[in-house]
């Protein structure tokens, strides 16, 4: 067991950091722990810092607007020494103070129901996060900022694992650390005792990793439950992979629902620049329409695709679009931040002051720091989002303050999010057992920051979706926020 050897003052602003590595299970050895895993690359350089779906901004009750969180903490750290210590003098964290260095017995299964699934007297979980311990230095005025996704998003699960022992619902819970690293996730799945015997497997971060991991439980008894990739096709055909993020194509859907419940057809404006991967999207949005209207004839909606020779949008004409008697929606399937940014600043001055505009974007637009939020407020514009914590809901601030007084920090995202993950899947282990994922559609629940409602995933054959193969499932609950008061606001 590896552990971390707590040298910070008592009242230091990154309390929250070293009490989370200080009781934290690596599941890897004293070597492991500081070498360099080859082939591994920093997240940022690869482009894995966040799927397209993702926010960063939270809501601050002392000024009522939404910042952008900095995850890195910007003073000073005291050293922090890592040693190797015995599991007899800090036991592992479990959430009802089982030791955690052995597996699940067999004649541990209470009982069996008809369709294989298995009630325990406990379960085994194992969290893959990228801790990215090797990448510590004692040096260095801070933790490594990349690491800060796996803290936060362990620390919420830790909340949760409180929660769950007052419920009877008993948890031996293995973390490990992947390092971001396709090889050492490929050796963990190989070697580590903890991640086979798994019950449940919450993580990894990188798609690539979640697709190792997917792809090696297919045909187990195993679940995987992955918190942030919003990739498709991850694992076709695999009954034993949820997927929590909602996919692009989710997204698509709900925005155009969304606008063809609030506007008529031929008021909407789909627009793309002229690449094929942005114009690809729009299949979504379409099939959607068809769906809903009952119609394969397309014409009503409008698109304007603009070239790459035009990217500055100066020599765009947004007016011929814009019905000076009607309401106009623009639909933008983007996240590039000067694309948008230049096509709502076009806009803003080809229309009339009392021209009616709605602008549908994606989650990513919570996340720019260039726009002007006044343009926000003139477009009405409205994004697609997976995830929002309500300042207003109770629930959310008695986390805030649970979350304030164990770690003297204030929760971002992924700490609400490892909170909803641990608190729902622990609860359905306890109450569906081992195969819960058989049982997760006439489950829905409000969490924290989302709402847990998933599909099955099937791709029809020439017997029909009732009898098509289960490709995953889905969490398929998406928020529609709208920019208000210079802020954004539920508008489902």
């Amino acid at each position: 067991m590896i552990s971390v050897q707590n040298l910070l003052q008592p009242l230091n602003g990154n309390k929250f950091l070293a009490i989370i590595l200080v009781s934290c299970l690596w599941s890897l050895s004293s070597c492991e722990l500081f070498r360099k895993a080859q082939g591994d690359k920093d997240i940022t350089e690869t482009g894995e810092t966040l799927d397209p779906i993702s926010g960063k901004k939270v809501y601050d009750p002392q000024t009522g607007t939404y910042v952008i969180v900095e995850e890195a903490p910007s003073e000073k750290v005291d050293t922090i020494l890592w040693k190797e210590i015995p599991t007899s003098s800090y036991p592992p964290i479990t959430s009802d103070g089982v030791d955690l260095g052995g597996t699940i017995n067999p004649s541990d299964v209470i009982r069996t129901d008809n369709i294989g699934s298995q009630f325990l007297s406990s379960y085994n979980i194992s969290l893959l996060l990228p801790f990215l311990t090797d990448r510590f230095s004692p040096t260095a005025p801070s933790i490594y900022e990349n690491s800060q996704w796996a803290l936060n998003f362990y620390s919420g699960a830790k909340i949760a694992l409180d929660l769950l022992s007052t419920e009877d619902v008993k948890i031996n819970l293995s973390v490990i650390d992947t390092k971001a690293s396709p090889n050492v996730m490929a050796g963990l799945l190989r070697n580590n005792n903890d991640l086979i015997s798994a019950n449940l497997i919450i993580g990894p971060y990188r798609s690539e990793n979640v697709s190792q991991v997917a792809n090696a439980i297919r045909t187990k008894d195993q679940v995987l439950v992955s918190p942030h990739s919003a990739s498709s096709g991850i694992s076709p055909q695999n009954p034993n992979y949820i997927q929590v993020n909602p996919t692009l194509k989710t997204h698509s859907e709900a925005i155009m629902r969304h606008a063809l419940t609030h506007f008529r057809a031929e008021q909407i404006v789909m627009v793309s620049r002229a690449r094929d991967p942005e114009r690809s999207r729009l299949m979504y949005f379409y099939d959607e329409y068809k769906k809903i209207s009952g119609s394969k004839d397309t014409s009503k909606i409008q698109e304007l695709i603009i070239s790459d020779e035009t990217a500055s949008l100066e020599n765009i004409e947004v007016l011929p679009f814009i019905d000076l008697g009607d309401t106009t929606v623009f639909i933008v399937p983007s996240w590039s931040e000067t694309f948008v940014y230049s096509l709502l600043r076009k806009i803003d001055i080809s229309k009339d002051p009392y021209d009616q505009i709605y602008v549908y974007g994606m989650p990513q637009w919570m996340q720019f720091e260039k726009i002007d939020y006044s343009y926000y407020e003139k477009l009405n514009v409205r994004i697609s989002t997976s995830t929002f914590a309500d300042p207003l809901s109770s629930k959310i601030q008695l986390f805030q303050r649970q979350f304030f007084e164990r770690y003297g920090s204030t929760p971002t995202e992924e700490a609400y999010l490892g909170y909803d993950i641990m608190l729902y899947f622990g609860r359905m282990l306890k109450k569906h057992g081992t195969k819960f994922q058989y049982s997760l559609e006439r489950d829905p629940q409000d969490m924290l920051l989302t709402r847990f409602d998933f599909e099955r995933v099937v791709v029809p054959t020439t017997t029909g979706a009732e009898f098509a193969p289960i490709q995953n499932f889905e969490n398929k609950f998406v928020n529609i926020l709208k920019f208000q008061d210079y802020q954004f606001q539920v508008d489902n």
